[in-house]
C-alpha cells in the first residue's frame, strides 16, 4: 500500500527539485503570496495534488500529508493578501475534497468569517473546532474568540473563551477583555480581568488600560485605586498611556486630588495628558483651574489642539467668560475648526450662556453639520435668556429638520411656559413629549407639574403628580408651591390635604423644606378663612 501510494505521488508530483524548480505546491504558494492566484485558479492546481484515500491521512507522530501542507500554505497566503472571500471558498472546497483540517489553516479561516460578517459559517467553524478537539489549542481557541469579538457576538465569544479551559494566555485574555470594553459591557470586562488575575496571568499595559477604563465607566473609585497600585507594582510608571488613563479615571470619579497627583508625578507627559486633566477640571466645574492649566500647557511647550480648545470653550461657557471665550473662538477660526460639529456646538453654548444669542446664531448658521447637540445648545441659549418666541421657533425648525427632541429638550421648553400667557404652548409641548418619549423620567414629569401649577392648572398638576412612578423632593416642592400660590381660592384646601396625606404615606413629611411649605400653605388658608368670616 505504501509503495503504491509512493508510486502515485511520484506520478502526480515532481520528486526532485533538480528536475522541476517549482513544484505545484511551490507555484501555488508563491502565486498566492503575490496575489496573482485566486481561489478559482487554485482549484486546478489542487486537482493535480494527491487525493487522500482511505487510511492515507496524516497519522499521529508523522509529518502531515502533502496536500494538507499545500492547503495550509494556500490559505495562509490568501489570508496574507486579505482575500477573505477566497479563503472561505477554498476552505469549503477542501472540506468537500476531504482534505484534513489543520490547526494551521483554522485561524485564517476564522478571521475570514469575521471579516465577511458570515456568522453562519463562523458558528459552523466553531462546531468543527469542537469536533477536532482544538478548543484548548491556544492559537485556534484565541482565533475563534477573536472572530466572535470582531463579529460583535460577545455571548458566543464568552462561550468560546470558556471552552479554552485553562489554556488561555495573555493574548487570549486581552482579546476577550477588549471585546467587552468595545461593547461597553463594563461589568463583564472587569469580571474577566479579575478572573485573569486569579489565573495568575500578569497584565500587559494595554490590558491594564482596559481595566482602568472599566473602572472609569463604572465610576468605581475603589477598583480604580487598586489598578493604580497594580500599575506601580508592575513598574508601569513610564507608561504614558497607563498614566493618562489613570488621570481620566480619577477625573471621572471626581477625585481631583489623585488626578492632579498622578499628573504631577508622570515621568513623561504628552498632549493627551494635558488634554485629559483639563477636561477633568471642566467636567467637575473647576473651570478657572482648567483655564490655568491651558496656560501652563502652553508655557510647557505644548500647542493647544482641537481637544484643548473644546475644553477651553466649555470652561468659558461655565464661567460666562466672554473675553477668554472670544480668544478661543479666534484660535478655532485660525485653524478652521469653528464650523465642525463638536467645537461649533461648544461655541454656540458659550455665547448663549454669555447672553450673546445673536452671536450664537451666527456660529450655528456657519456650522458644516448641525447635530442634536448644536440645536440643543442654541435652544438652551434662548431659554436661559428668556427669548420664548425664538426658542419655540427653533423647536419647530428642529422638527422640520428631523432632529428628534429628547427629554432635556422638553424640560428646557417647559421652563419658558411657567405663566398663564404660555399655558397653551405648555399643553402643546406636553403633547409633543407624549408622542416622542416612551417613558418620561422624573425630571421631565416634575417640570410638567411645575409648569401646570404655575399656570394655575392645579388639577392637571395633581393628576400628573399622582401618576408618577417615582417622586422626589423637587416634585413635591413643585406641587406644593403651586398650591401655595393658588391657595387664595378656598376650593384648593382639599387638594392641599390630599397632598399632605401622600407626604405622610411616603415618608416625606419629615423633610424640612416640605414641612415649611405645608406650614405656609395652612397658614395662608387659615388667614383666608378668617378674612371671609370677618367679611360675613
Amino acid at each position: 500500500m505504501a509503495a503504491s501510494a509512493l508510486t502515485l505521488q511520484e506520478q502526480l508530483m515532481p520528486t526532485s527539485p533538480r528536475t522541476s524548480q517549482r513544484s505545484n505546491h511551490r507555484r501555488l504558494f508563491d502565486g498566492m503570496q503575490e496575489g496573482s492566484v485566486a481561489a478559482s485558479t487554485a482549484a486546478p492546481l489542487f486537482d493535480e495534488m494527491p487525493r487522500p484515500s482511505s487510511g492515507m491521512g496524516a497519522s499521529p507522530g508523522r509529518a502531515p500529508w502533502s496536500g494538507e501542507k499545500t492547503a495550509s500554505a494556500a490559505i495562509l497566503a490568501l489570508a496574507h493578501a486579505s482575500k477573505h472571500a477566497e479563503v472561505a471558498e477554498l476552505f469549503c472546497r477542501l472540506q468537500m475534497d476531504g482534505v484534513p483540517v489543520s490547526k494551521f489553516m483554522l485561524p485564517s479561516v476564522l478571521k475570514a468569517c469575521a471579516r465577511l460578517r458570515d456568522t453562519r459559517m463562523l458558528r459552523a467553524m466553531h462546531v468543527l473546532v469542537v469536533k477536532c478537539a482544538l478548543c484548548q489549542h491556544v492559537v485556534v481557541g484565541t482565533a475563534l474568540v477573536s472572530a466572535y469579538v470582531d463579529s460583535g457576538l460577545m455571548d458566543d465569544a464568552g462561550k468560546a473563551f470558556a471552552e479554552m479551559d485553562n489554556e488561555a494566555n495573555m493574548v487570549s485574555w486581552s482579546v476577550i477583555i477588549g471585546g467587552y470594553v468595545r461593547s461597553c459591557r463594563w461589568d463583564e470586562a472587569w469580571d474577566a480581568f479579575s478572573a485573569m488575575q486569579r489565573a495568575g496571568v500578569l497584565p500587559v499595559d494595554s490590558v491594564l488600560v482596559m481595566a482602568i477604563q472599566a473602572c472609569s465607566a463604572l465610576l468605581c473609585l475603589v477598583r480604580g485605586k487598586q489598578m493604580h497600585a497594580l500599575a506601580v507594582s508592575l513598574g508601569f510608571e513610564r507608561s504614558t498611556t497607563v498614566w493618562n488613563c489613570l488621570i481620566d479615571m480619577y477625573g471621572k470619579c471626581g477625585d481631583m486630588g489623585n488626578c492632579r497627583s498622578v499628573f504631577e508625578t508622570m515621568v513623561d507627559r504628552d498632549q493627551v495628558s494635558w488634554n485629559t486633566i483639563i477636561a477633568s477640571y471642566v467636567r467637575l466645574g473647576l473651570c478657572e483651574e482648567a483655564l490655568g492649566m491651558v496656560m501652563q500647557m502652553q508655557e510647557s511647550g505644548f500647542t493647544v489642539d482641537r481637544f484643548t480648545l473644546g475644553s477651553g470653550v466649555a470652561a468659558c461657557a461655565h464661567l460666562a467668560d466672554i473675553d477668554n471665550g472670544r480668544a478661543f473662538h479666534g484660535y478655532l477660526i485660525r485653524r478652521a475648526l469653528d464650523t465642525d460639529a463638536i467645537r461649533g456646538s461648544a461655541l454656540v453654548d458659550m455665547y448663549g450662556k454669555c447672553g450673546l444669542t445673536e452671536l450664537a446664531r451666527v456660529v450655528f448658521d456657519r456650522m458644516d453639520e448641525r447635530n442634536y447637540v448644536a440645536w440643543d445648545a442654541l435652544l438652551s441659549g434662548y431659554v436661559e435668556n428668556g427669548q420664548v418666541d425664538l426658542a419655540l421657533s427653533i423647536f419647530r425648525q428642529m422638527e422640520s429638520a428631523s432632529i428628534k427632541a429628547n427629554q432635556h429638550t422638553f424640560v428646557n421648553l417647559l421652563k419658558l411656559c411657567g405663566n398663564r400667557r404660555y399655558t397653551e404652548y405648555g399643553r402643546q409641548i406636553h403633547a409633543h413629549a407624549i408622542k416622542a418619549i416612551y417613558q418620561m423620567n422624573v425630571v421631565l414629569e416634575t417640570e410638567l407639574i411645575d409648569m401646570y401649577a404655575k399656570c394655575g392648572c392645579i388639577e392637571v398638576a395633581r393628576l400628573l403628580f399622582l401618576r408618577m412612578n417615582e417622586r422626589n423632593q423637587i416634585s413635591w416642592n413643585a406641587l406644593l408651591s403651586g398650591l401655595l400660590s393658588l391657595c387664595r381660592y378656598q376650593g384648593h384646601l382639599r387638594y392641599g390635604r390630599q397632598i399632605h396625606a401622600h407626604l405622610i404615606k411616603t415618608g416625606y413629611e419629615t423633610n424640612v423644606v416640605l414641612q415649611t411649605l405645608l406650614v405656609h400653605m395652612y397658614m395662608e388658608m387659615a388667614t383666608l378663612s378668617q378674612e371671609k368670616n370677618f367679611i360675613v
